[in-house]
């Protein structure tokens, strides 16, 4: 009885509006999109950018430059009043692009020199990352390297910073070794640096097993979706003596 009773006592001690914050379930991702598209200035145009930027999602230069197009138009829209954030958002999401990321950025930098790049498609490598390098270069610089260089479609990469005598000229390769690596980080280097890192590169080995590269994307993708951290587009880079030129994957 007494039990009974002290059970009907806390019941009533709370309020409706307390039981809906206790059994309030999360929003989906569907649901979520609903109230971004509410608030966004001209989904109808935003729409079209959308659309725009799914129909480039496959081949080379001129589908990146298309999808580099679209995202600076829609940041230049969304910065002169035309659109607004949840335009630019709700484009975000679709197209699957953190607008605080590298990857926004570097299409964004394409999308700027994209002109410049259709003058001279037959020299241009179709590589994302050479043409993103390409985008940051001088307009003499870019004449020097890509009007009147020996490389045209091969250039890598590795070159380009080389002829560009940029510092961080070596880049990764996704067959060198790692014996440049140190071969063990203890725990506790890690530990006494945590709070400040905000962004580490991974390198892993050619000699990982399928199984154990699926291991560690699980559990990369675990800590992503518990808002432990963010991932940025993946890159391949490459070195001089690479085999192949390798290309942006481009998802449809």
């Amino acid at each position: 009885m007494g039990w009974h009773f002290f059970c009907a006592k806390f019941i009533q001690s709370f309020k409706e509006s307390d039981f809906m914050k206790l059994s309030k379930p999360k929003k989906t991702p569907f649901e979520k999109q609903q109230l971004v598209i509410q608030k966004c200035k001209d989904k109808t145009l935003t729409d079209e950018f959308i659309a725009k930027y799914q129909q480039s999602t496959k081949g080379a230069i001129e589908q990146i430059l298309n999808m580099g197009e679209s995202v600076l138009e829609m940041y230049e829209l969304s910065k002169d009043g035309n659109l607004n954030e949840y335009d630019l958002n709700y484009f975000c999401m679709n197209v699957g692009i953190n607008q605080k990321s590298s990857t926004f950025r570097k299409y964004k930098a394409i999308g700027e020199n994209a002109g410049k790049f259709r003058e001279c498609m037959d020299k241009l490598p179709s590589a994302f990352s050479v043409l993103y390098e390409l985008a940051t270069l001088e307009a003499d610089l870019f004449e020097k390297i890509v009007i009147n260089g020996e490389f045209g479609k091969n250039l890598t990469l590795k070159q380009v910073r080389q002829m560009a005598n940029k510092g961080n000229a070596s880049v990764p390769s996704k067959n060198s070794s790692m014996t440049n690596l140190p071969t063990y980080v203890h725990p506790s280097h890690v530990a006494s640096v945590l709070k400040k890192i905000n962004r580490f590169v991974i390198h892993i080995s050619s000699s990982a097993k399928e199984s154990e590269l699926k291991s560690i994307v699980q559990m990369f993708d675990d800590f992503q979706k518990s808002g432990l951290l963010r991932y940025e587009m993946p890159e391949i880079t490459e070195f001089l003596d690479d085999d192949s030129d390798d290309q942006l994957q481009l998802a449809a």
